[in-house]
């Protein structure tokens, strides 16, 4: 252990300094040697990846380069590789702790100001929910203590919301149909129409297509505390939003869950919404790293084309698109929402947030937004000790030896190979768990998903700059604190673990720092009085363009020059103004980057062009190749899993037959000759289990002929040339918006599939 090292030169951003490093309990500090005596703290937890590089002859120092969560990026070089050596020791060793009661949160002793106040208690449920109208407004809802110990759902809060006509016994059969019996309750009522959001997990189908009685009639209840009002143009449409791409969401039920069979719930809609789960998330984000890694030797902008294959703002844009459509149906169609994902806690979090949002104007204040996130991040069990990673690993301290830097192609391949081997296997052994429960939980179980949400409400601010009471910089300071440990609200993964801890009494709320500096993150822009004299109509609720999304530039640490040149659609998409002032101030060579950005944005959109236009027979086939994989695996582990398997697939990938049956041409569009049609995909299965009975049955064709076949050819596709004559008409079919929205946001169909851990 080393506490102080002297003559250490530091680099950021290309600028390099000379000073001390002192190392502290909880902080890296340095201090310049200048007249400035400029400081730098830096927290442990913090550090996302310690990189230590030998001393060179040819550079003369050995390096320290340091990549934190907040995306700060440092290096410092050592003259002396004992000094080196013995500071990234020490910094593994005060990082790497063991429980989180070592973390700073426990150690931390605010000033005067912060000590005098107490927000361990500024989010009241009973309080929330009566001022939504629960017990004054409507009578249709009430609060339940079935959970009060912590005994029905371990991840739930203790109180909880549900319909009056539901008893608490029928609560108890219902939980053990859902995931980690995480229950449909009460999130939200619009002030306009009563109309709700509530959150679960997933339902238990499994392959044997599972039901329950007692859920469909909780969630029967729940969409019935409400009637379509008897004006023009309004209906009521309920929705159980599956946050999960198609495929994942069906694919779960090999693990003995899955999504609902609308079947048994004919009284509402489903849609999917196609965002990707953490493993995507957090590879996501560790690309935006790579683009930004060298922040610290230099001032150069980041990489855009990793910025672009990313794909983050295409995540964002993917949130916000769901978080609308929940929205509208609410506000528009006077419909309920019901949304879920894999165990409720992450993009369930996300979209059910925004959506509040969206809808309610209290949540766009200081004070509302505080209790936006008690309650549906904090209360609700957002898993914040394993999706932040306080407990760092050994992993993230890496030793370079003093040859990496001389490694010949052969072996950097081959490193590269076994990186990307051991990387698919940790992420081949995180299906469906929920991760270890305590709080040394793997790497592979972390995802930006609270950092993706302050991301959406940026873009939010950005869109609508006069309608929040909080600035950008109230955002990024939280984030700061979401992984800085300095205090302990965000250290543990639900309600209960902070009361097990007794953390209230033992640490500081994060909500004690933004309250006594309330001013400094306060929008100058925003007006109470304009926003209450939005009335109660259209005007009440924001909706933003999910496309409409860029770069947050600030919590990156670059400018918006540097980052905005890469935006959802593409690269520079957004910079033709600036590339055309560009070409008049330095001539042909810029001329000709401008043509060559333009020419690139161009095969960009016809890549999209054709994408989309793929996209549709893509999804004919998702469902019976994703289901003869899993169910062909299943088989080489258990016959009788597999034969189990094969009645379900039948009647999947006859259901998503059935969802295109609208899209054929009809006969006066697109004759077909009355022949037997051809079968152009594979088998729905190659399963060598014994065969489905079934009966024959007719099946009219588009020309209107008829031909028998039996059960499992219904899954077969149209011939190639009906195949063609339907994707040319496609364009006009109007398709329900539910629907299309479906099709769109069906997932990546050809990529590998990775299993969800929620």
């Amino acid at each position: 252990m080393i506490n102080q090292v002297n003559d250490v030169e530091m680099v950021r951003r290309g600028v390099h300094s000379t000073g001390s490093l002192h190392l502290t309990t909880h902080h890296l500090i340095y201090k310049e040697n200048a007249q400035a005596k400029k400081e730098v703290w830096v927290c442990y937890p913090i550090m996302a990846l310690v990189e230590r590089r030998p001393y060179s002859v040819f550079t003369g120092f050995s390096a320290l380069r340091i990549r934190c969560r907040d995306f700060a990026f440092l290096s410092f070089n050592f003259r002396n590789e004992g000094e080196s050596k013995a500071v990234f020791d020490t910094l593994m060793a005060l990082t790497c702790v063991s429980s989180v009661d070592n973390l700073y949160a426990f150690y931390y002793h605010p000033g005067s100001v912060e000590r005098s106040i107490n927000t361990w208690n500024i989010y009241d449920p009973i309080k929330e929910f009566e001022r939504m109208g629960v017990g004054i407004r409507t009578q249709a809802w009430r609060f339940t203590t079935i959970n009060e110990q912590y005994e029905f759902c371990a991840t739930y809060p203790a109180i909880l919301v549900i319909p009056s006509s539901v008893q608490d016994s029928l609560l108890t059969y219902a939980g053990r149909y859902r995931s980690k019996a995480r229950i449909p309750t009460l999130s939200y009522i619009h002030p306009l129409n009563n109309c709700t959001i509530t959150r679960c997990s997933q339902p238990l189908v499994g392959l044997k297509q599972n039901r329950s009685a007692q859920d469909e009639r909780f969630i029967h209840a729940i969409f019935s505390t409400t009637q379509v009002p008897n004006t023009y143009g309004a209906r009521q449409e309920n929705l159980i939003a599956d946050a999960r791409p198609t495929t994942n969401a069906i694919a779960q039920t090999a693990l003995g869950a899955g999504t609902e069979n609308m079947e048994n719930y004919k009284f509402a809609r489903k849609v999917y919404l196609g965002i990707d789960n953490i493993h995507v998330m957090r590879d996501s984000l560790n690309k935006v790293y790579e683009a930004l890694k060298d922040s610290d030797i230099t001032p150069l902008p980041p990489n855009r084309e990793l910025l672009y294959k990313s794909n983050w703002l295409k995540h964002i844009s993917t949130v916000m698109e769901g978080a609308v459509l929940m929205g509208q149906r609410i506000h528009y169609y006077h419909s309920h929402v019901l949304v879920h994902c894999s165990d409720g806690w992450d993009r369930t979090a996300q979209l059910s947030s925004l959506a509040q949002i969206f809808l309610d104007p209290y949540f766009r204040t200081f004070d509302g937004f505080i209790v936006l996130v008690e309650k549906e991040w904090l209360s609700f069990g957002h898993r914040f000790a394993e999706r932040c990673g306080h407990l760092s690993s050994e992993k993230s301290f890496v030793q370079l030896s003093e040859n990496s830097g001389t490694q010949s192609t052969a072996e950097k391949a081959f490193s590269s190979v076994l990186s990307a081997a051991k990387s698919a296997a940790e992420k081949a052994g995180a299906g469906g768990g929920g991760g270890s429960s305590g709080h040394g939980a793997s790497l592979k179980y972390t995802a930006p998903i609270f950092h993706q949400f302050l991301d959406c409400v940026y873009q939010l601010l950005r869109q609508f700059p006069n309608r929040f009471e909080f600035s950008e910089r109230f955002l990024r300071r939280m984030m700061y604190h979401l992984y800085s440990c300095q205090y302990g609200t965000f250290l543990y993964n639900n309600e209960k673990e902070r009361v097990d801890a007794h953390v209230s009494e033992r640490a500081q709320s994060v909500w004690n720092y933004f309250v006594v500096r309330k001013k400094e993150f306060i929008n100058p822009r925003y007006s109470a009085e304009v926003e209450v004299a939005k009335g109660r109509g259209d005007e009440f609720v924001i909706f933003p363009d999910p496309k409409n999304i860029r770069w947050w530039h600030e919590v990156f640490g670059r400018t918006e020059e540097e980052m905005s040149v890469v935006t959802l659609n593409g690269i520079g998409s957004t910079a033709t103004a600036h590339a055309s002032m560009q070409n008049r101030r330095h001539g042909p060579h810029h001329q000709y980057q401008h043509r060559h950005s333009q020419q690139q944005q161009r095969s960009l959109e016809e890549q999209q062009r054709v994408e989309q236009q793929v996209t549709y027979d893509n999804i004919r086939e998702a469902a019976s190749s994703t289901l003869s994989s899993w169910a062909s695996k299943l088989e080489s582990a258990s016959n009788s899993w597999a034969n189990a398997a094969s009645p379900y697939l039948t009647s999947s990938s006859a259901y998503f037959s059935s969802m295109y049956a609208d899209a054929v041409p009809s006969p006066t569009d697109s004759p077909i000759p009355s022949a037997p049609i051809k079968s152009t995909s594979r088998p729905a299965s190659s399963m060598s289990t014994p065969s489905v009975s079934a009966s024959e049955s007719d099946m009219s064709l588009p020309s209107g002929g008829s031909y028998r076949r039996t059960e499992p050819e219904k899954v077969t596709e149209l011939s190639n040339n009906a195949e063609q004559e339907m994707i040319a008409k496609l364009s006009g079919v109007t398709l329900d918006p539910l629907d299309s929205y479906s099709l769109q946001h069906a997932g990546d169909l050809s990529a590998e599939y990775i299993p969800e851990t929620e």
